[in-house]
């Protein structure tokens, strides 16, 4: 499994946990689940960002079908 999805799988467990967990134990809990959460958006906008040659690639194709 790849890292976002275990990530999304961590995601998962904690907030099953933080329902099921006594009032004085939640807030390790979720201080866990914002960590994962904030990683897993990390990860997303590095996906959506793509590859530096990717998008090198699609400026040169843009400009090549702009002239044609």
């Amino acid at each position: 499994m790849s890292r976002l999805g275990d990530l999304q799988r961590l995601r998962e467990v904690l907030l099953e946990s933080i329902d099921e967990a006594p009032a004085d134990k939640r807030a390790p809990l979720a201080a866990q689940l914002r960590a994962t959460l904030a990683e897993i958006e990390s990860l997303d906008e590095d996906a959506k960002a793509g590859d530096p040659v990717d998008e090198i690639a699609k400026r040169r194709a843009a400009r090549r079908a702009g002239t044609a």
